[in-house]
């Protein structure tokens, strides 16, 4: 099997798990656009679903977002070593990997950007946070910030 085969077989175990959730490509293009200022919104969308797709097949951001669903599923079934349900706030690691998601993806722009999503939480990132899944809206916060902040870059 080769690497490009490997690739589209993670690509579509992370798409199969976090659809489980409620997370497709739409609702995540749309909570991006939820947060952003420019007059040019459409062609923003469009560039911004084209860099999604294309860094959901870098292995950086794939192992990432895959190790965000696994400890999301592991923490629902009580196999973490802290109290899923309460979320303590001496646990970080889920605030961790979404900056690292969005640092792999665009840098300190996309860290920087992470913050803001991460803070205000539209569209799914702030249902997945009331439900209290801990790592998913965090991973996904860091892959929509990173990606948003890469559209800037080329536009």
């Amino acid at each position: 099997m080769d690497s490009n085969s490997f690739i589209q077989d993670s690509k579509d175990l992370l798409l199969k798990g976090l659809e489980r959730y409620g997370i497709n490509l739409e609702s995540m293009v749309d909570t991006a656009m939820e947060l952003c200022i420019s007059e040019s919104k459409e062609d923003i969308r469009v560039k911004l679903e084209d860099i999604m797709l294309r860094k959901l097949e870098d292995p950086n951001v794939l192992i990432l977002m895959i190790c965000a669903l696994k400890l999301e599923e592991e923490g629902i079934r009580g196999n973490l070593p802290f109290n899923y349900q309460e979320d303590p706030n001496h646990i970080y690691v889920d605030e961790v990997i979404g900056m690292a998601i969005a640092n792999e993806i665009s840098g300190t722009k996309g860290i920087f950007n992470f913050r803001w999503y991460d803070a205000k939480k539209p569209g799914i990132i702030g249902i997945l946070d009331k439900k209290g899944y801990v790592f998913l809206d965090d991973a996904i916060a860091g892959f929509i910030a990173g990606c948003m902040s890469k559209v800037f870059e080329i536009i």
